[in-house]
């Protein structure tokens, strides 16, 4: 019963026009901003970290946007199955897929996109898998069950393919073995276990190794890849993908996993510093710290 509920209100969402429903989005997270302190912290914390000359009036700004764009981005993914061919031609303009075109057909060598809570991150797939083929690309389910089934379709509708990330390594391979082009997301914190620290901005964060790994075992292409919302535009995006990082798989394998890694981080801080309002700067990401050095986040837990 639930479930039908929510699918009756989200076929009503649909049926309001873009522009009102991204209106009503970015109103109700305005709200949000106003009354969510800890969020606004942490956002103050992080752009800190990475850019320590800022003032506080254009930190205010960034943060505001940011919300905004929370509820533009929601309207828009409500509205994705209304996306068709004729629409995306219209606001959507795609640079540099020839790369993972060339890495996929041209080297026949499986390929990943290294990309980030940047922008309408859920864009980027879904006009790629509706305009160029079919992808998959790495998700954390959601703790709705409900939620996570009425998500998932929408990201699926274009023929992507959800990979769920308990599940995430061996499914990754079957489907890079297939030259199916893989997203993953690397810029969230990650437990001392599960990456390796990495220069971000002016602080090292702990990084994904994952993808690194992944490349090197199975010779496979790593290509950024980010989408930019028109800031005069708010409908329009530009996705642009970028060459293949350089791998050397006959350098020692750890330096190597270290130095992708590294690298990785550098095409996703150039992408925040070309536009710094489009990140997701909510997110504790310098939070998991060498033993022995302080915490970051004191009581914003």
């Amino acid at each position: 019963m639930k479930e039908k509920i929510a699918r009756i209100f989200l076929r009503f969402l649909e049926s309001v026009p873009l522009p009102a429903l991204a209106s009503f989005c970015e109103w109700v997270m305005l709200l949000v901003h106003f009354v969510d302190r800890k969020h606004r912290r942490i956002a103050r914390i992080n752009l800190g970290i990475a850019f320590p000359e800022m003032g506080d009036a254009e930190a205010d700004r960034i943060i505001r946007a940011c919300y905004r764009q929370m509820g533009t981005s929601a309207a828009e993914f409500v509205h994705i199955p209304k996306m068709d061919a004729a629409y995306i031609r219209e606001h959507f303009r795609i640079e540099g897929v020839e790369y993972t075109r060339e890495s996929l057909e041209g080297r026949n060598q499986p390929a990943m996109v290294m990309t980030g809570h940047f922008g309408n991150w859920e864009l980027l797939s879904h006009v790629y898998g509706k305009v160029i083929a079919p992808a998959a690309f790495i998700v954390r389910p959601l703790k709705s069950g409900i939620l996570d089934r009425i998500v998932t379709e929408r990201r699926e509708c274009a023929g992507n393919t959800v990979i769920r990330k308990a599940d995430s390594a061996k499914e990754v391979t079957k489907v890079l073995r297939k030259r199916i082009l893989v997203g993953i997301l690397i810029d969230q914190n990650v437990d001392r276990h599960k990456g390796i620290l990495a220069d971000f901005f002016t602080r090292k964060a702990y990084t994904t190794f994952g993808i690194a790994r992944l490349a090197l075992a199975m010779n496979a292409a790593i290509h950024p890849g980010f989408i930019f919302r028109d800031p005069a535009r708010k409908f329009h995006h530009v996705l642009r993908f970028g060459p293949p990082l350089q791998i050397d798989p006959g350098a020692p394998r750890d330096e190597e996993v270290a130095r992708v890694t590294r690298r990785c981080n550098e095409e996703l801080e150039k992408a925040i510093r070309e536009a710094p309002d489009q990140w997701m700067w909510f997110h504790r990401r310098w939070k998991t710290r060498p033993v022995g050095e302080p915490e970051i986040y004191e009581g914003l837990q």
